[in-house]
């Protein structure tokens, strides 16, 4: 599982999405999710997104995001928005979230602690240390955010959270990434 995993995270560090984020425009953004066998999701109504998520502190005016889904490793299902500003097409933040794939009623919250684990690696790896970390995962009785931040003023910025509930064992991660 964690090569599979690690291979499906390879895709959201490439050099399109991640090392050239600020060269990121819509046009690029549907060439990677058809070469990745998405399917386009993106709906016919307003969407935004928050400011605890994004602080969009040059006050772009963002699109309804381009939102793709597809199945990651036949375990996750993942959806990711591209939020862009239409002046220009450029991509302001990608929204990544992975929910389970149910096959049966219960969760497998340890492929979600694996895979949050995983992807906090990597952008460590990439961003360095993290400049926000609270899990609360550990100790609640029922709903939880897990949370890590990376806010340094170089380069791309990136906010992980998983919600969970450990009374009904419900779990989903999402990720922004973005660059001001």
């Amino acid at each position: 599982m964690i090569l599979i995993s690690c291979a499906t995270n390879r895709e959201i560090f490439q050099a399109e999405r991640f090392a050239d984020f600020n060269k990121l425009t819509v046009p690029k953004a549907d060439k990677i999710e058809i070469e990745l066998g998405s399917i386009d999701k993106t709906p016919k109504h307003k969407i935004s997104i928050g400011e605890s998520i994004y602080p969009n502190e040059k006050k772009y005016k963002l699109e309804t995001p381009k939102t793709y889904n597809r199945i990651e490793n036949g375990k996750f299902e993942l959806e990711t928005e591209y939020f862009y500003t239409a002046s220009d097409s450029i991509v302001r933040v990608v929204m990544y979230e992975w929910t389970e794939l149910r096959k049966t009623n219960k969760s497998d919250t340890k492929k979600f602690s694996k895979k949050y684990d995983g992807l906090r690696k990597q952008l460590t790896s990439k961003l360095g240390k993290p400049s926000f970390v609270e899990i609360a995962s550990d100790t609640a009785k029922s709903n939880f955010r897990d949370g890590t931040k990376w806010l340094n003023k170089k380069g791309n910025k990136a906010y992980l959270f998983m919600l969970g509930s450990n009374s009904s064992d419900y779990r989903k991660i999402r990720l922004a990434i973005y660059n001001e």
